[in-house]
């Protein structure tokens, strides 16, 4: 489920709030990163159950139309599109996701009121309205109008992300990611589909695991290594000035550099520029790029980085 780029913020979370203590223990940063990464299927599975908590307010909202005692035409013939979503309700035999919602203790509906006023805001959206025109009870409209909740409404909201914060200081960071992630699994889901079964693992692969763990200690044992390296190439620079944030992800970017020869450098490069975007300074994304270039170069020259197969491929 995440991503690489994911995979390479968590480290440097964890590679920054480990960074500059006396003495760092490896195994104790490798546990916190894993218990960040593990976060990650809690919140999918989060965001899962608010689309459920959507769903049986928007029930409870027609049973309230329709008993009301002096009912217009419209509560006695409320729409019923979005209660019977029929992607929700696949999605609703799932084993883990059932699991999920027997046994987490965040639970979105202790926030009734909250969720309630939410979806009150989201059902005036023209997507939503548009929705509700076209009375499409297809597949297609099913899977695109939770889609749109997740994608238009759900994400970016900031009342969302104080609650999800709230649970779980992890989370926010996550939140386009995993998103994301939910709506291509929805956006799978067939006619056919049997989604019972289905299981959603926070890795997509071992070689996903071992990349982050090998980062993160790789960084960790020789960071005053590259520090060294890094020196060489600052020009009327002391290393003491760089931010400390674009010092962290340069080690990272070396530890790629260095350890993982299947990674081609440009990969790693266009990776930490993209990062830097949103964890540091305007002009990071250039300085970053400038030095990783200088560096990789030179250090292949040297004989001290060899890539091999798809380290190979776009080469520098």
């Amino acid at each position: 489920m995440i991503s690489r780029r994911l995979l390479r913020i968590k480290v440097l979370q964890i590679y920054y709030a480990h960074h500059g203590r006396e003495s760092i223990d490896i195994e104790s940063a490798v546990q916190e990163l894993n218990r960040s990464v593990s976060s990650s299927l809690d919140l999918y599975f989060s965001l899962l159950c608010l689309l459920f908590a959507f769903r049986d307010i928007e029930e409870e909202r027609i049973t309230n139309s329709l008993n009301k005692m002096l009912p217009s035409n419209e509560d006695l013939n409320p729409s019923t599109l979005f209660a019977s979503n029929s992607i929700l309700k696949k999605m609703e035999v799932n084993k883990q996701l059932a699991a999920y919602r027997s046994n987490n203790s965040f639970n979105w509906m202790e926030q009734y009121d909250s969720v309630k006023r939410l979806w009150q805001e989201f059902r005036k959206s023209p997507y939503f309205e548009k929705f509700l025109a076209e009375n499409d009870e297809s597949l297609k409209a099913s899977r695109k109008i939770l889609c749109d909740i997740l994608d238009k409404d759900i994400a970016g909201n900031n009342e969302i992300e104080q609650m999800l914060e709230e649970n779980n200081i992890y989370w926010n960071d996550d939140l386009e990611f995993v998103i994301s992630a939910i709506i291509r699994y929805i956006r799978s889901i067939k006619a056919d589909s049997d989604t019972s079964s289905d299981v959603v693992t926070v890795y997509q692969n071992n070689d996903d695991r071992d990349f982050a763990n090998q980062l993160l200690k790789t960084a960790i044992i020789r960071g005053n290594d590259f520090d060294e390296i890094i020196e060489k190439h600052i020009k009327n620079w002391e290393l003491d000035r760089i931010a400390i944030i674009d010092r962290l992800m340069l080690h990272l970017a070396m530890a790629e550099f260095f350890e993982m020869p299947g990674i081609p450098a440009r990969v790693t490069i266009n990776e930490f520029i993209e990062i830097s975007k949103f964890y540091s300074t305007e002009k990071s994304s250039m300085f970053l790029n400038g030095i990783l270039e200088k560096i990789y170069l030179d250090q292949k020259q040297s004989g001290n980085i060899v890539k091999t197969g798809r380290g190979l491929v776009g080469d520098i």
